[in-house]
């Protein structure tokens, strides 16, 4: 019977295109640790209330170890939510799931590691410094919208599981009528603003989704129920570290258009092009391969091939002098695997490093939130076939695999 049980899920997921869940599954594993880690916080910020401390007066690795523990726990307990949801809602297809909840649930599992290592250094040094900007943005939402009814289900238990963790933080805050320093009892009013709005969004969505809503209804209460969980994502990072809140609640302005006349011209910079003296072709490549590759003919060919099908490899050059830049000013790092060790390189030529944003910024032309992974995807796949020539900031969530190719300009491009 199991094997006959088997073989029908499987062809039952065929049918309806889901993918294992073999990865996710093995991500849920290590919830327990999560979870523990949160309730370990959580007694922590008791006894330091006891102990006559505030959020302020906390130990610095002690508010960071709060943080990291808050952001693992949103962070995991967002995919356990969605993976829950689609296994009770396809009782026949236990163990699959469709790609876009198997991608969204990913992006969550991917960045907790990166979270929990964090606080259990902070745990372990008294002198620990957090290396990465917070408050955190939450990681994107599925592009599909409306999402699935299994995301909305999922998107509401774990709202209100995060509103009542939110909600108990907050008790670690000092009446504002108590507090007598005028940067902190701003920081404490932003941070209540900051949970008022959160709370107010999160009602809403549970009254508008009521029993059993209907898709007009879907379409409207996603929106809040989103907002919900990035708003109780903040505060609680918020909590832990209220210098952070300064202005949070202060409206983002553009800065004003320019024009091109106008604009300031960033000082021209040379660098050895294709062809030229000290042009190095691997420079795309994971400092770490270059070695190993360098003594590769067909990654050679591979390399040379590339660079003469660049059309503007000044621009090529100039997005990787970005990317070097910002590592070597700490503003990205290179991604590591939940074993901590380097994720390596992206699986095609011209095998470029995987790395992770430290703190928020545009690189590349694209937009960066903290934690995001990215490579610089650079291809010229399919450019004979008529194809354009590809150089872009690809961001992810990048696994260890064992594909590895070498680009063919005359096959068309297939990632």
């Amino acid at each position: 019977m199991p094997n006959t049980h088997n073989i029908f899920t499987k062809l039952v997921c065929h049918l309806h295109g889901e993918v294992p869940a073999d990865t996710l599954e093995a991500y849920r594993r290590a919830s327990g640790t999560i979870y523990d880690l949160l309730d370990q916080v959580e007694r922590r910020r008791l006894e330091c209330q006891a102990d006559g401390l505030d959020p302020w007066t906390v130990p610095p690795a002690t508010q960071a170890e709060m943080l990291c523990a808050w952001n693992a726990f949103v962070l995991q307990h967002l995919g356990d939510q969605f993976l829950d949801a689609d296994y009770k809602e396809n009782p026949l297809t236990v163990g699959y799931v469709p790609p876009i909840t198997a991608d969204q649930i990913l992006t969550f599992y991917s960045q907790v590691e990166g979270w929990v290592s964090r606080a259990q250094q902070a745990h372990s040094n008294t002198g620990y410094k957090l290396d990465i900007a917070v408050p955190a943005e939450l990681p994107a939402w599925s592009r599909v919208e409306p999402c699935p009814n299994t995301h909305l289900h999922a998107m509401l238990e774990a709202m209100r599981s995060v509103r009542d963790h939110a909600q108990a933080a907050l008790g670690f805050l000092p009446d504002v009528s108590k507090i007598s320093n005028p940067d902190r009892l701003k920081q404490a009013q932003e941070i209540h603003q900051l949970m008022a709005k959160a709370l107010s969004k999160a009602r809403y969505a549970e009254d508008l989704h009521g029993q059993s809503p209907t898709r007009e209804v879907h379409e409207r209460v996603e929106p809040f129920i989103k907002e919900a969980i990035e708003t109780f994502y903040t505060v609680g990072q918020l909590i832990s570290m209220p210098e952070r809140a300064t202005n949070i609640n202060q409206p983002v302005i553009a800065p004003p258009q320019v024009t091109p006349q106008a604009a300031p011209q960033p000082p021209r910079l040379q660098f050895p092009m294709p062809g030229q003296q000290g042009f190095d072709p691997w420079m795309l490549t994971d400092p770490s391969q270059r070695y190993r590759l360098k003594r590769d003919p067909q990654a050679q060919q591979a390399i040379d091939e590339l660079w003469r099908l660049d059309p503007n490899p000044a621009q090529t050059i100039t997005i990787q002098n970005e990317i070097d830049a910002a590592l070597a000013r700490g503003d990205i790092q290179y991604s590591v695997g939940r074993n901590g060790a380097r994720l390596g390189h992206f699986f095609c030529c011209p095998w470029g490093a995987v790395y992770v944003a430290v703190r928020p910024q545009l690189l590349g032309g694209q937009w960066l939130n903290t934690m995001q992974e990215f490579v610089f995807d650079v291809t010229a796949e399919g450019v004979r076939l008529g194809e354009t020539f590809k150089r872009h900031i690809k961001i992810g969530v990048f696994q260890t695999t064992s594909d590895f190719e070498y680009g063919d300009p005359n096959a068309p491009a297939d990632h």
